[in-house]
């Protein structure tokens, strides 16, 4: 009966332990993350910027070019895994989980306005629900869903 406590207290612990870990992932190096690896691919001497607390203006999706709008799509990340942004007509916020380079967004939420004018809401909230990962080269923040481009983002600090 002792052993059953025992193989219980343990098992709570290891539980515990592992909720308490935040934004990491059991084979990642711990020391790697997402800045670190875009480091290394730097384009043109440019700064990369941080995935946080920068503005990420939508420029491409699925290798098309997005037309200039006076209010372009965006979205940005904080420190305290929300995410915002403004899909062309409504604006947008949830949650998102980054370790290394796995993205995931989450309880995901939208204002519901009518828009009549052109915009690339559609085709924005399909990225949105289909990335599974990102990098940053440069000032561009690139998702990618199984390896494959499928939005570009032009990023502006905040």
């Amino acid at each position: 009966m002792k052993k059953y406590w025992f193989i219980i207290a343990i098992s709570t612990c290891m539980s515990v332990a592992c909720s308490a870990q935040k934004k990491s992932g059991s084979n990642l190096n711990p020391n790697e993350n997402l800045q670190t690896a875009a480091k290394s691919e730097t384009v043109n001497n440019q700064k990369d910027l941080n995935f946080e607390n920068t503005k990420w203006i939508l420029k491409s999706i699925d290798g098309e070019e997005i037309e200039r709008l006076p209010n372009p799509a965006y979205i940005m990340f904080d420190d305290t895994d929300r995410v915002s942004g403004f899909s062309g007509c409504n604006g947008f916020g949830g949650s998102y989980y980054l370790s290394g380079d796995i993205l995931k967004l989450d309880n995901m939420i939208s204002t519901q306005k009518g828009c009549l004018n052109k915009n690339p809401e559609k085709l924005f909230n399909s990225v949105l629900s289909r990335v599974d990962a990102c990098s940053i080269v440069g000032n561009k923040l690139i998702f990618t869903q199984m390896g494959k481009e499928i939005a570009v983002f032009e990023g502006i600090e905040q």
